[in-house]
């Protein structure tokens, strides 16, 4: 073979399903040819679940194939916790509970936030929607203040200071860990025993409602032990993952127009990642991987998933198998990602596109 161009398109898709992140997009610079297999790959970027050692400041990236690495991060990470990722940018809370930052991992380069309002205590759930270099980034932070009262926060891109407002409600609502997902313009999120509550900012008008009573089987509201929303990619439908009964089992539902759960039996060719600080899911050519939810969870050192198959927790190498999670190792700041950068975002970027607020940086400056 003399030269790049001739290697087999099938032999480079093979490659390339393997191929993440950074070098994903290096293999696209190798050749035309290369680079058209790219464009048209019909296997989706391999997520990884991203994990911080706190004493030993490194990052361990853990695929699902098993293969992991280490990557040295900047000292501002020290004792940060990941609250939320998403677009290829983590977003992380400083020790003091008050102070927001994000961080691009492939680059180590970061964009500071205005702080939480210093009466608050920390949200339940907090997360952002388009990347944060982006004038329609927004922040979004919820909160249980009491029982019948829920505080959202919003920091939009450009802003200085939170907005905050005090949501009275009829119905007891504890807002849970999940992390909210945006779905025709309403912001979605769950209470612990998986009632659903959506708010809209639509020009500048504040609205929100709660529907009580989602499940029709109030038995499996008082065994939820943790749930996750996902809107899988270039869908419109929304699911709720729930593990109950001490975690022995997995169950997976999808919210109707009435926003009721309705039980689903098969993810067919999709596969769902699920974190507490991240979850999302997609349609897959790759039989070996659909109807599966990855869980931030280990056994030994192998990450286990859950068939929706043969409703048991599987790993990929051996014949492991389980009815239940007694066992496993449970990451709950650990966030699954997509580690795919667009060509545009391949550079660092500049001082300027680093800043937050850049309308009251040209003011002080």
């Amino acid at each position: 073979m003399e030269d790049w161009n001739d290697i087999p398109e099938e032999l480079l898709f093979l490659v390339l399903a393997n191929v993440l992140g950074k070098d994903r997009y290096s293999f696209s610079l190798v050749c035309e040819s290369w680079n058209r297999v790219v464009k048209a790959s019909p296997y989706h970027p391999s997520p990884c679940l991203m994990t911080f050692n706190r004493k030993s400041n490194h990052v361990s990236k853990y695929f699902q194939h098993n293969c992991f690495f280490r990557m040295n991060f900047p000292t501002l990470l020290k004792d940060a916790t990941v609250r939320f990722s998403n677009d290829g940018w983590l977003l992380m809370m400083s020790p003091d509970d008050r102070t927001l930052f994000f961080f691009d991992p492939f680059n180590n380069q970061t964009i500071e936030l205005p702080p939480i309002p210093s009466h608050r205590t920390m949200y339940n759930t907090i997360c952002f929607f388009h990347p944060p270099t982006s004038p329609d980034c927004l922040i979004v932070g919820i909160l249980s203040s009491t029982h019948h009262e829920v505080e959202v926060g919003v920091l939009k891109y450009g802003e200085d200071r939170w907005d905050v407002v005090l949501l009275d409600i009829d119905h007891q609502f504890k807002v849970s860990f999940c992390p909210p997902i945006l779905h025709d313009g309403k912001i979605y999120f769950l209470d612990v025993i998986g009632n659903v509550a959506w708010f809209d900012m639509t020009d500048g008008i504040w609205s929100f409602d709660i529907f009580p009573r989602c499940f029709t089987k109030t038995r499996l509201c008082r065994n939820i032990k943790e749930c996750f929303l996902i809107k899988p990619e270039n869908e419109e439908t929304i699911f709720g993952v729930f593990l109950v009964h001490d975690e022995r089992k997995v169950r997976v539902f999808e919210l109707s127009e009435r926003l009721r759960w309705k039980l689903v039996e098969d993810l067919r060719n999709r596969v769902f990642y699920v974190s507490k600080t991240s979850s999302f899911g997609y349609t897959t050519d790759d039989k070996s991987m659909a109807n599966k939810i990855f869980f931030s969870k280990f056994h030994g050192d192998k990450i286990v998933f859950y068939s929706m198959d043969t409703h048991k927790y599987h790993s990929f190498e051996g014949d492991y198998s389980s009815d239940n999670s007694y066992d496993f190792e449970k990451l709950d700041f650990a966030t699954w990602m997509i580690p795919t950068l667009p060509p545009q975002l391949s550079r660092k970027l500049t001082s300027r596109e680093l800043i937050w607020c850049p309308k009251v940086d040209e003011t002080t400056t």
